[in-house]
C-alpha cells in the first residue's frame, strides 16, 4: 500500500500547490467581494477539477497544518486520511500517519 499512499499523496499535494499558486490573485478578489477562497478540490484523483468556496481563515487555518487539505464531501480516502471537518461545501482532512503524511509535509509549500 505505500506507493499508492504516495501517490494519493502526490496528487493531494499538487492540487494544494495549484490553490497556493492562485491564492494570490484569488484574494485580492475575496477580500473586496465575498471573504471567500474559490479553490480546486484537493482530493488524490488527479482527473477531479470539483470547485470549492471556503473562507479566507478557513483556507489560512488549514494551510498552517502540512497534512490538512481541503476535498469535496466525499472525496476523502479512509484509509490515507481521515475527515476532521465536515461542511456542506467541504471536508477538511488530515493524512494518516504514513508514506502520504511524509509526502505532504516534505511538499508543503508554505515550510
Amino acid at each position: 500500500m505505500g506507493e499508492r499512499e504516495r501517490r494519493i499523496g502526490r496528487n493531494e499535494a499538487l492540487f494544494r500547490e495549484v490553490n497556493e499558486h492562485v491564492e494570490s490573485l484569488n484574494r485580492g478578489i475575496a477580500e473586496a467581494s465575498d471573504r471567500q477562497m474559490h479553490i480546486v478540490c484537493e482530493c488524490g484523483d488527479l482527473s477531479c477539477a470539483e470547485g470549492l468556496t471556503v473562507p479566507i481563515g478557513k483556507y489560512e487555518e488549514v494551510r498552517g497544518d502540512a497534512t490538512l487539505f481541503f476535498v469535496k464531501p466525499g472525496h476523502g480516502v479512509a484509509d490515507v486520511e481521515a475527515v476532521v471537518e465536515h461542511t456542506v461545501g467541504f471536508d477538511v482532512v488530515r493524512k494518516l500517519a504514513g508514506d502520504a503524511q511524509l509526502v505532504a509535509e516534505e511538499t508543503d509549500p508554505r515550510s
